[in-house]
C-alpha cells in the first residue's frame, strides 16, 4: 500500500513538463515514510492531505527544483535542488501531508558518486 502511495503521487505529477531553467544549488534527498496520521485501512488516494502532497511535488517540478522522484521498498525518495539544507527543509515543511502527519520526511545532502542516467518512463 505504501508503495502504491508514491506511485500515485508520481503519476499525478508526471504529465507536466519540467521548465527549461533550474535553480542553482545543491541536491538534497527528501526521504518520505508514512507518518502517524496514515490510516492503514484507507487506500493511498484516500489518505488525508494526499492530494496536497501530489500538488507539492508538481509545484517542485514547476519550480525546476525536482531532480528525480521514485520509491524503493516502503520509502519514497525525491531529489530536489536547493541553495542550502535549510531551504531544502523548508520545501518539505511546506507540504501539508508532512505538516499534518500523513507522511514524515527526512532531508539529507545528496552526493552522486557515479554519474549516470535515469529514464523518465514510469516503471509501475
Amino acid at each position: 500500500m505504501i508503495l502504491a502511495t508514491f506511485v500515485l503521487a508520481c503519476a499525478a505529477a508526471a504529465p507536466q513538463a519540467a521548465p527549461p531553467g533550474k535553480p542553482a544549488g545543491e541536491v538534497y534527498a527528501l526521504v518520505f515514510r508514512t507518518g502517524p496520521a496514515w490510516d492503514k485501512a484507507k487506500a493511498p488516494g484516500e489518505q488525508p492531505y494526499f492530494a496536497d502532497h501530489s500538488k507539492n511535488l508538481r509545484d517542485l517540478r514547476a519550480e525546476g527544483r525536482l531532480v528525480l522522484g521514485g520509491r524503493y521498498s516502503d520509502v519514497g525518495l525525491v531529489l530536489v535542488r536547493a541553495a542550502t539544507l535549510d531551504e531544502a527543509r523548508a520545501l518539505v515543511d511546506r507540504d501539508p501531508s508532512v505538516k499534518n502527519g500523513t507522511f514524515q520526511a527526512e532531508v539529507h545532502p545528496f552526493r552522486a558518486f557515479m554519474p549516470g542516467c535515469v529514464g523518465t518512463e514510469s516503471q509501475d
